[in-house]
């Protein structure tokens, strides 16, 4: 066989198999929701929703927060399983990194409490929420629901604001947020 034969049949290989044909390129994914520049509490507040939301997010989780970040638990969670204290952002950020971990899928709601006023400065602001989050665990199509209320102590610093202290209050129905942050820091 020649080697002209043999070229031509390799050719007509590859192009039989579409090697050298131009194709429809993919759309890229849609980036997560994030605010890169916290001007506001409210937006810090909505990064906070969107760290839970979006596991892409949760590398970005411990810069919501300002350095000397403390969240505090319930009082009842602390009696009732014997967690202690407070914790600070890089606990926050393992945290998340866990639970994201485990789950198929988060999802966060916070809500206005009726007849509880924010009370917003020039460089502070203290917000009050309850709160719903449905973890969805792999493998289970029904969420473990945490309820309760907090309150978000945010900071204004260099021109954007950062939440400074949380407050964990437990509600009635559920078990409290920081009843998860706690079984995930292990």
């Amino acid at each position: 066989m020649s080697r002209f034969t043999l070229l031509l049949m390799l050719g007509l290989l590859l192009g039989g198999c579409q090697l050298f044909e131009v194709r429809e390129s993919e759309p890229p994914t849609k980036p997560p929701l994030w605010n890169n520049l916290t001007t506001s509490w409210d937006l810090c507040m909505q990064n906070l929703e969107y760290c839970y939301n979006d596991a892409r997010n949760v590398v970005k989780y411990a810069g919501i927060f300002s350095v000397d970040y403390g969240f505090s638990f319930a009082p009842q969670d602390m009696n009732d399983y014997g967690i202690t204290g407070t914790w600070g952002r890089a606990d926050e950020q393992d945290m998340l990194i866990s639970v994201h971990g485990q789950c198929d899928s988060l999802r966060l709601s916070l809500n206005q409490i009726e007849g509880q006023n924010d009370d917003v400065g020039a460089n502070h602001a203290t917000i009050y929420r309850s709160y719903l989050l449905n973890v969805y665990k792999r493998g289970n199509p029904q969420p473990e629901q945490y309820s309760g209320s907090l309150d978000l102590r945010f900071l204004k610093i260099e021109g954007y604001w950062y939440i400074d202290k949380w407050y964990d209050y437990r509600g009635t129905e559920h078990p409290s947020w920081g009843k998860l942050k706690y079984d995930n820091s292990q």
